[in-house]
């Protein structure tokens, strides 16, 4: 939801001739007796700007990104703050950030009025070639570890999963993995697609997110052929060179529960949690034992479930075995 400030310290305006003003047209105009009254939309841009500040993205972002040519209108980490923002707050293709900016006062998107007007698909997709050409995972490590310490999160139980994300289109060009200006590319390409569209082509996306919050802390792609369990080792390696330790505990789902993962995992003396598939020898071992000799198996209490009133729902126990 939007508000206008209507006042000194709540709405962005200014006064000025007709005349100097003519062609341009920031935020909403009005026009009365040769003067220009000009307002904009505030939104949730301070609070995000509040976020973004705390993380310190556009500074990481300057001493990760190559140098801008001097002649350049809008820096990259302009650019791509611009970009984080939308994507927070609305979502318009490339080619709308122009029109979606100068809805709102230049200084909530660290933009001077004169920079608007160069917010086009060119200039901002230049921005994402050149944070393409960057060192991503050096970049991405530098604000999570910052993000770790200003926010305090704990690191002690860290949660990951995956999503497909769907294509439309041929995407001819893309259905081999290769490179890139120099860097490594993935396949879109059919996989076991999460959308319930086998139709259509995809990417696997990886996210770990701490229990501390939900605060996501890393995050990785694949090509859409990739299969879940082929992601958990390298994944669990990079979160223990983030911890610094391998004492966390990672939780993850049913993809998780292979020999070869389970074992890299505790040969490394790392901690998991799992779901254990029904297609395992383990599950129909314990569901035989449950049925034939019910009383031998030992079961320890971990809590109770009750509702309002006090009255008991739900007893969850565990088999010490």
């Amino acid at each position: 939801m939007s508000k206008r400030r209507k006042s000194r310290n709540a709405r962005s305006s200014e006064s000025t001739r007709a005349q100097q003003t003519k062609g341009k047209s920031p935020g909403h105009m009005a026009q009365g007796a040769g003067k220009t009254l000009q307002s904009y939309d505030v939104g949730a841009l301070p609070i995000i700007n509040h976020i973004l500040d705390r993380m310190q993205l556009s500074a990481i972002l300057a001493e990760h990104l190559a140098p801008d040519d001097p002649r350049t209108r809008v820096s990259t980490a302009q650019g791509i703050l611009v970009l984080v923002r939308n994507i927070l707050l609305s979502r318009e293709p490339i080619y709308g950030i122009g029109e979606w900016a100068s809805r709102y006062a230049p200084e909530l998107l660290e933009l001077w009025p004169d920079q608007v007007r160069y917010l086009n698909d060119d200039r901002l997709g230049r921005c994402l070639d050149r944070l393409f050409d960057t060192n991503t995972p050096d970049l991405v490590m530098a604000v999570v570890r910052h993000v770790i310490k200003e926010f305090e999160l704990s690191l002690q139980e860290l949660h990951n999963d995956s999503t497909t994300v769907t294509f439309y289109g041929t995407y001819a060009g893309a259905l081999q993995e290769g490179r890139q200006r120099g860097r490594r590319t993935h396949a879109i390409t059919w996989g076991h697609n999460k959308d319930h569209r086998p139709d259509l082509k995809q990417l696997l996306y990886i996210l770990t997110v701490t229990e501390d919050g939900g605060v996501p802390i890393y995050f990785s792609s694949a090509s859409g052929n990739v299969v879940d369990d082929q992601t958990h080792q390298q994944t669990w390696q990079l979160l223990r060179q983030l911890v610094g330790n391998s004492r966390f505990l990672y939780v993850a789902d049913c993809k998780l529960a292979t020999t070869e993962n389970m074992n890299y995992i505790a040969q490394e003396h790392g901690r998991f949690v799992s779901v254990l598939p029904r297609t395992r020898k383990e599950d129909t071992t314990f569901r035989e034992r449950l049925r034939q000799t019910p009383t031998a198996v030992a079961w320890r209490h971990l809590y109770d479930v009750t509702d309002k009133d006090g009255q008991l729902r739900d007893r969850l126990k565990v088999c010490v075995e």
